[in-house]
């Protein structure tokens, strides 16, 4: 449900947005910022999509902790999440959700734009050189992902360190118990606590990671990162001899 609801509409708005633009079939784009404001445009309405979920488990999960009398007896996160908006109120799925959607931005619009750049540039391996796309596409969608993940995490982050990390003498937060302070002292201390931010990743990579990996490679296949209108002209799908008599 959460792939349907989430990353599904991630991936459906970038193909609306990606494939009503146009590229050469003979050699690569030259236009290379129009994979970036593509990217942008396509994910930044839709970066929220994600954050009721990633609550409604949450409060799955938070509800077991609880008294019994205290409980909500929620059954699964999808109970939670059908439930929570008659009982908490709408505004409750959204609640703290900063670090999710600029974490999902800032991945999104990265991964799409590495991936979607590296298709465009280096057609020519799979084209006219024979070697196997799958191969291609593996190489290319493992550069993009690490990428992406690795600078967006950091701010996935955040929302463990505001939550779970160790108050100051008194209770006090060291961040005002704000997401979005918690992120600029993060950027600002960068330099000198950059790998500190990753604690956590491995569990964010089974988690979400995986699927995400899978759910671009399965879009790429559907064809949703090819922006011509007519299939046969699909880069992944020709063949070297009828390139080379275009």
């Amino acid at each position: 449900m959460s792939g349907a609801g989430d990353v599904g509409v991630k991936l459906a708005y970038w193909q609306w947005i990606y494939g009503g633009t146009t590229s050469p079939e003979e050699f690569a784009d030259l236009n290379s910022f129009k994979h970036l404001i593509c990217a942008i445009h396509s994910q930044l309405p839709v970066c929220f999509t994600g954050i009721p979920f990633e609550n409604a488990r949450r409060a799955y999960y938070a509800d077991k902790s609880w008294p019994i009398e205290l409980r909500r007896g929620y059954t699964s996160p999808i109970n939670a999440l059908i439930r929570i908006p008659f009982e908490e109120g709408p505004s409750y799925l959204f609640k703290g959700g900063f670090p999710i959607w600029t974490s999902a931005f800032v991945f999104w619009t990265s991964y799409m734009t590495f991936y979607s750049w590296l298709k465009n540039k280096f057609f020519f391996f799979w084209v006219y050189q024979d070697f196997s796309y799958n191969w291609c596409k593996t190489i290319n969608m493992s550069i993009s992902f690490s990428l992406a993940s690795m600078m967006a995490y950091p701010l996935y982050f955040t929302r463990e360190m505001v939550d779970l990390w160790p108050k100051e003498r008194g209770g006090h937060c060291t961040w005002n118990n704000s997401y979005r302070q918690c992120a600029k002292w993060m950027i600002e201390n960068m330099d000198q606590l950059g790998f500190n931010f990753l604690a956590g990743y491995t569990q964010w990579l089974r988690r979400y990671g995986v699927s995400y990996f899978i759910a671009l490679w399965m879009a790429d296949s559907l064809g949703m990162f090819s922006n011509v209108a007519e299939a046969k002209g699909s880069i992944e799908s020709q063949f070297p001899i009828s390139s080379e008599s275009v």
